[in-house]
């Protein structure tokens, strides 16, 4: 199967590469190995519930540490056990006044906490109340006619996802060194990255050197301190630099909802979509997903759509949502990209096959290169818990990664850059139609079954 570029795209695309023969081999044999390792790591039911119960056991609480999110998880029949966050629910703003939400409330075991979302949902705690017991309770609300959910934990790509990146995490590579691509003209659009934050490092080879980190630093090592990367430590650094890569003159703006073992609350990371196109993001790029108990669409998420819809008809303008299709190597909805409204990314191999740990599906919109995926990480030394033979990175560092947390944010750069560069997509008051630009980047692009339109952003490695 091949996957050639959209001449729409690779008329404005050019691609730095400056490594020596033996350093592209070397990153062949390294993405080889690290495919192999995800198989692998896929197959090892055992040694993926070891480690995922080390994620869980690294966020219980910690006295006098840093505040973790603390996780349980809930059985499905359909997609097994689902990270949720412990003793909390979520209903809709219109359904808190329903008698039995109203009757928990007044005498337990609820207590609402807060209304995210401007107002539309209502959180509720019962500290204590087990991961089964909530799902049991959101049943039972819902038999009341109550629109319920559990707060989902939301991380890369999934729980295992930070498994398995861990046993096939990333892998150092050679950098294209102190050389950016060339800027173009058009009025560079604004990309959204919410992740694990950036690095605080400030490179000295050119790359990310705009990107503002404010609050939004990636601390790297917290989980807890012990000298070595946290399991999702770069994660953000790394999808800014591929955006980056594609769109130089990209605005990219850097939202850390994840910490830096890449675990979030949904609630967290709908606000910060809500909040960013708010402040001016035109494409959202999310590298993260999850699935849910009974595949239902989790509410928060839901909630932030609207509200963005809401802007989009009130501004007349568009914005183009990404998100990673997810890890799960099964045909699962996973959400966010799921949505009809957000742009679903799965994964192609370095041969540009479908590939196989890809969740995959009708909902899949398209697909790209997503195995020994190269771009910018951060300084530091992997974690021993899930890499039994850690790298070392040192200061303006480059890695090769594999996951669908790599694909979205190809798509993503490949739009701003064109939304950018082609005049005739601009719509009332100058701001791009990026949906628009997606649709013509992906017309007459192979189309697989389960992933969707094809097509090469990044070459292979």
């Amino acid at each position: 199967m091949t996957s050639p570029q959209s001449p729409l795209f690779h008329s404005h695309f050019r691609h730095f590469d400056q490594r020596t023969v033996d350093q592209r081999l070397d990153d062949i044999r390294s993405t080889l190995r690290q495919v192999g390792r995800v198989h692998h790591g896929r197959n090892d039911l055992t040694r993926r519930r070891q480690l995922a119960h080390q994620v869980q056991v690294r966020h219980t609480k910690r006295h006098g540490g840093p505040a973790v999110l603390e996780f349980q998880m809930v059985f499905d029949e359909r997609s097994g056990e689902v990270p949720v966050i412990s003793g909390e629910l979520l209903v809709r703003a219109s359904d808190a006044d329903n008698q039995r939400v109203r009757s928990m409330v007044d005498t337990g075991p609820l207590a609402e906490v807060a209304r995210p979302l401007d107002g539309r949902l209502v959180r509720l705690q019962a500290p204590g109340l087990r991961g089964d017991a909530l799902s049991s309770l959101v049943g039972e609300l819902s038999d009341n006619g109550v629109r319920a959910s559990m707060n989902y934990v939301v991380p890369t790509g999934d729980l295992g996802d930070v498994v398995w990146k861990g046993l096939a995490g990333p892998e150092p590579s050679a950098g294209p060194g102190p050389v950016r691509p060339e800027r173009g003209a058009g009025t560079p659009v604004r990309v959204a990255v919410i992740d694990t934050g950036i690095a605080a490092e400030r490179r000295t080879d050119a790359w990310l050197t705009d990107v503002v980190r404010d609050r939004n630093i990636d601390p790297l090592d917290t989980m807890p301190p012990i000298g070595s990367l946290d399991l999702a430590a770069g994660h953000g650094t790394f999808a800014a630099g591929i955006v980056q890569q594609i769109a130089p003159d990209a605005d990219i703006a850097v939202y850390r909802t994840l910490d830096s073992d890449g675990i979030g609350s949904e609630v967290d990371v709908a606000e910060a979509m809500v909040r960013a196109v708010r402040e001016g993001a035109q494409i959202l790029n999310l590298s993260v997903g999850l699935e849910t108990v009974g595949g239902r669409p989790p509410m928060a998420f839901q909630t932030a759509l609207e509200l963005i819809g809401e802007y989009e008809v009130e501004r007349q303008t568009q914005v183009l949502v990404v998100a990673a299709a997810g890890n799960f190597g099964r045909d699962l909805e996973c959400w966010p990209a799921a949505f009809p409204s957000v742009t679903a990314v799965g994964a192609l191999t370095q041969d540009r096959a479908p590939a196989g740990w890809s969740s995959r599906g009708s909902w899949v919109d398209c697909s790209t290169i997503g195995e020994g995926v190269r771009s910018t990480y951060v300084k530091g030394r992997e974690s021993p818990v899930v890499d039994p033979d850690p790298d070392t990175f040192g200061p303006d560092s480059w890695a090769l990664w594999t996951g669908t947390s790599f694909t979205a944010p190809q798509i993503a750069g490949a739009v701003a850059l064109v939304a950018q560069r082609e005049p005739r997509f601009a719509g009332p008051g100058g701001a791009p139609r990026v949906r628009d630009v997606l649709a013509e980047l992906l017309a007459g692009r192979p189309d697989v079954e389960g992933y969707g339109r094809t097509i090469e952003i990044l070459p292979p490695t």
